[in-house]
């Protein structure tokens, strides 16, 4: 038996030891709830970020005209102001070695909107002409084509295209069928022009008319219509064919369609330059002053109203192509003339698209991507009084030739991707890409199915985006000019080095790298140069195609056997359709097919937008 003192020492003993075990509980549940407290953080960080990846994006793709690849500062040009573009790049990836399938306005596009060559959907000239040029031809993206606004509509998105579209308007009907619109191609509003903005749509004549440039010798050619047309009723009247009545008539007519045609290059502007808000003409001729001020302000409205999303949203502008053009915040700005003012002025609309983002809440969950149709218009040179010589076309950085050229400078192009969720802050990509992937892209992320029965030449590059692949997405990328291939871009699966493979070239006018005399390079005969064999390119360390490397050598000759190869195979795939550049296609022979607004004037005004200025975004 214990005495008192001991019962009272066992008593405390007991009353400490359960003080402590109360404390250790206490303890190891504060651990245990500290611990499903940060698990249950995580998993909600966790659901979080995959909720992020895993809903819809909306869309924010931007086209710029005739842009160099030298023009903005991120991609090393320090004296024109490009601070929202720089930011763009900042705050996403940097596509360094980005191309396009083909170097001029009207290919390219059909080519970033579907994803496949050009000459798949018979976008391909065989002409000197590689663009659509009048209203009222009957030559377009065939609707059967599957752009990517088609692809995501699918799935929910509201789509817009605004700017310029490019890519024809009707085919053959004895009404206006608008088979080629944007409206029939997957969007679902369309504000902007049918065709590009050429120098007769010029606000303030520069002295300039593109369509006469293109068409050698037009006035002798039409000397010769008339007089062909007055003998061969001269010689109806004659023989006694018509009497004298119809003779007249005939005479009447004859004489109408020789001073219409005669003079069709001075004012056709009427015809070239349409305004068209969905499918009605609201402007004709369009007054390009203020055109980016109006692009910019449909592109914000458009983002507002459809803030909820998700949405596609295509902004085409018209710059940086000529005519040139500025509203007056943006005139005499830029160290660069002219030309500088406009490229300013389009950055300036990028950062009203991205402050509008902002201002919604939606950048974490906007994809924008950014880039050129293709290398800038080197041949581009004022003739305006007090402006002569200044250029008007791109710079094209250290990279040779430019627009509808095979060189660097033709079909590599400025890029940018921004996409929080995914691509890492401020990276950068310089293995090849090509405009064609956008489109697969864009499916990927919406979660959309690409047919089957369809051969897109494109690939999705999410993974490349987003720093998770760094295998370059093509082995070869072709170059057409025209329906020709002019080169072809081979990056090996093994190695860190890219080749090009020129079989042909376009020939300068000396002294310089374009062709000045014909406005454009063209694709074909006395306009080019074979190379036989063909000139390779180191362009991992010669970007600047200035030292082909010794056709003698057999790792050379293994190049240009392996792109020969890949260019037979690609050849074996393209399956023969309707040529869109037919010449009867492409001039205007179907004047019921010209957009005409208070006809027959053909003239009108959308609301007066003279007195906008930058203040009112």
């Amino acid at each position: 038996m214990c005495d008192e003192e001991d019962v009272c020492d066992k008593d405390c003993e007991v009353d400490e030891n359960e003080e402590q075990v109360g404390e250790t509980n206490d303890k190891v549940h504060g651990e245990q709830k500290m611990i499903i407290s940060g698990l249950l953080i995580l998993l909600l960080l966790v659901l979080t970020s995959a909720d992020d990846v895993t809903q819809k994006p909306n869309f924010v793709i931007i086209m710029v005209d005739d842009l160099g690849i030298g023009d903005i500062g991120c991609f090393g040009n320090d004296t024109i102001r490009t601070p929202n573009i720089d930011r763009l790049a900042a705050e996403g990836v940097k596509l360094t070695h980005n191309m396009v399938p083909t170097p001029t306005c009207t290919p390219s596009r059909a080519a970033f909107l579907t994803g496949r060559y050009p000459i798949r959907m018979g976008m391909a000239s065989k002409l000197r002409n590689t663009m659509f040029a009048f209203n009222s031809g009957i030559g377009g993206m065939p609707s059967s084509e599957i752009t990517f606004a088609e692809m995501v509509k699918s799935t929910g998105y509201a789509t817009a295209a605004l700017g310029k579209w490019h890519l024809g308007l009707h085919s053959f009907s004895f009404g206006r069928n608008f088979e080629f619109h944007p409206l029939n191609q997957g969007f679902d509003f369309f504000y902007g022009i049918s065709l590009t903005h050429l120098n007769e749509c010029a606000d303030i004549p520069n002295g300039r008319l593109s369509i006469l440039k293109m068409w050698n010798n037009f006035y002798t050619i039409i000397t010769t219509m008339g007089i062909t047309l007055y003998t061969m009723v001269g010689l109806l009247r004659y023989f006694r064919v018509i009497g004298p009545t119809c003779f007249k008539i005939l005479l009447l007519l004859t004489t109408i369609i020789v001073i219409l045609t005669y003079n069709f290059p001075h004012y056709n502007y009427r015809f070239l330059c349409v305004l068209l808000k969905n499918y009605e003409t609201v402007e004709q001729p369009f007054r390009l002053q203020n055109m980016t001020l109006r692009l910019t302000k449909h592109a914000t409205s458009f983002i507002e109203e459809n803030k909820e999303g998700p949405f596609l949203l295509y902004l085409s502008f018209l710059k940086v192509h000529t005519a040139m053009f500025t509203s007056k915040n943006f005139t005499g700005v830029s160290k660069h003339g002219q030309y500088g003012d406009n490229v300013e002025e389009m950055d300036w609309s990028v950062g009203r698209v991205l402050a509008k983002l902002d201002q919604l809440e939606l950048t974490k969950n906007t994809f924008v991507y950014f880039m050129s149709d293709h290398g800038g218009h080197i041949e581009e040179i004022s003739i305006e009084p007090g402006r002569e010589g200044e250029r008007e076309g791109g710079w094209n950085g250290i990279y040779k030739g430019g627009k509808s050229q095979v060189w660097e400078g033709g079909v590599r192009v400025p890029a940018i991707a921004r996409y929080p969720p995914l691509i890492p802050k401020g990276s950068e990509i310089s293995v090849p890409t090509s405009s064609m992937d956008v489109t697969p892209t864009l499916a990927s992320l919406a979660g959309v199915k690409i047919p089957r029965d369809v051969t897109i030449d494109g690939v999705d590059i999410t993974k490349l985006l987003a720093g998770k692949d760094k295998a370059p997405p093509h082995e070869f990328l072709f170059i057409y000019c025209g329906a020709w291939i002019h080169g072809v871009t081979y990056r090996p699966k093994t190695g860190n080095i890219t080749y090009k493979v020129v079989y042909t070239s376009p020939k300068w006018l000396p002294g310089t790298e374009g062709c000045i005399d014909t406005l454009l390079c063209h694709c074909y005969g006395e306009y080019v140069d074979h190379h036989d064999p063909p000139l390779v390119y180191d362009l991992t360390h010669d970007p600047s195609e200035r030292r082909p490397l010794d056709p003698r050598h057999n790792d050379v000759k293994e190049i240009t056997s392996k792109a020969r190869d890949a260019v037979a195979m690609h050849e074996g795939t393209v399956v023969p359709v309707t040529d869109q550049f037919k010449i009867f296609r492409i001039a205007p022979l179907y004047p019921w097919l010209q957009p005409c607004c208070n006809f027959p004037l053909c003239s009108c005004i959308e609301e007066d937008y003279e007195n906008w200025d930058v203040v009112d975004f």
